[in-house]
């Protein structure tokens, strides 16, 4: 049954309706199909596309402007403001969300803004709570319900812009908030802000949107690297507040949390207001929300991913690309055969796949 899923929705999306031609690839942007996924020829394997996500490029044209947003509860997130000179208001904008263990200087950020940047698109880079320079800046953790930190950005984004198309792109866990921010918006649970119209592109890449489904995963044995990779990660980053208190750093006292699922038990569930782990999966998770979004949105993810695994995926309520309207239905699910999380390492001058994709999609619209 998932095999049949894949192949009914990996295979075609309607595009983005705008001619332009990829100065990365020299394709039109507006074709039948999106672009095909070529993967390199000894680099096919989940884990291995995982790690290969990891490289490191280079931008040394980015010179972002740094612009702090003062969320309800008195915490601050940070937006890194890369605009072209050319730019102009009016002009297309990009907001970047990163990972759980990511920030502005994630190599997804860096090639994505360095991309955005050079077709004159003006790319905001958000860096969630407790993240890059917002370390101490906030008393609350990132995770994955923050949706309402998204808006806050975009408000932001929509002042200092005044007018144009607002794209967004989530990565993991970014795209969990951003799908669960459109998805609120769409259900009418949060107000629609005066800027919502402008709002017109969104695309996920590897998000997790079964939170529940991803812990269960990430408890096999197999997967333990993964386990010290986030723990690691997140502990590192815990506000001071939290390193400084011998209350709440008795939450962390060994022996250590030797899953994600034991560390949100113990530490992201009832610091940030959730009962438990459990609690925070259920009201966290975006998938009960997609089919509420009335934004144009593209999730793209692999099969072979062993972080987020596919069925969080193939039970989606979505109808096939090839047969809807972006009026009638919005979101789009791109499932490839192979890339990992967040990897999607290709064969040819352009290595990740993932950043066709996304170029593909957002520098569409709709007239």
């Amino acid at each position: 049954m998932a095999s049949q899923r894949i192949e009914q929705f990996g295979v075609s999306c309607e595009p983005p309706l705008h001619q332009h031609l990829d100065p990365y690839s020299d394709m039109p942007m507006r074709s039948s199909a999106p672009p095909a996924f070529d993967p390199h020829r000894w680099i096919r394997g989940g884990h291995l596309q995982t790690l290969l996500s990891l490289r490191s490029p280079k931008a040394p044209h980015l010179r972002p402007k740094l612009h702090w947003v003062t969320l309800d509860d008195g915490d601050q997130i940070a937006l890194h403001d890369d605009m072209p000179p050319q730019w102009q208001p009016g002009d297309a904008s990009l907001m970047l969300v990163h990972g759980l263990c990511g920030c502005r200087l994630s190599p997804y950020m860096i090639r994505l803004a360095d991309q955005f940047t050079r077709m004159g698109v003006r790319v905001f880079r958000l860096e969630m709570r407790g993240c890059g320079v917002a370390a101490d800046h906030s008393r609350g953790l990132t995770h994955a319900g923050r949706s309402d930190d998204c808006l806050a950005a975009l408000t932001r984004i929509a002042h200092l812009t005044g007018e144009g198309d607002i794209a967004t792109v989530g990565i993991s866990l970014g795209g969990n908030q951003l799908l669960r921010a459109a998805g609120r918006l769409g259900a009418g649970l949060d107000n629609v802000p005066d800027w919502a119209h402008r709002w017109t592109r969104l695309v996920a890449v590897s998000p997790p949107i079964d939170l529940q489904r991803c812990s269960d995963n990430l408890q096999r044995p197999m997967l333990r690297g993964y386990n010290r990779y986030f723990i690691g990660n997140l502990l590192r980053r815990l506000p001071k507040h939290i390193r400084q208190s011998p209350d709440l750093m008795q939450r962390c006292a060994r022996p250590w949390p030797k899953t994600l699922r034991e560390l949100d038990d113990r530490i992201t569930a009832p610091i940030s207001g959730f009962r438990d782990a459990e609690d925070y999966y259920d009201r966290s998770s975006a998938g009960p929300l997609v089919p509420s979004i009335a934004i144009p949105s593209l999730i793209l993810t692999a099969a072979n991913d062993p972080i987020v695994p596919v069925e969080c995926f193939t039970n989606l309520d979505l109808p096939q690309p090839s047969k809807i309207d972006l009026d009638r239905h919005p979101v789009r699910l791109l499932i490839t055969p192979c890339g990992g999380h967040i990897g999607f390492f290709a064969r040819g001058s352009e290595r990740f796949y993932m950043d066709r994709i996304v170029r593909w999609w957002c520098m569409g619209n709709e007239s």
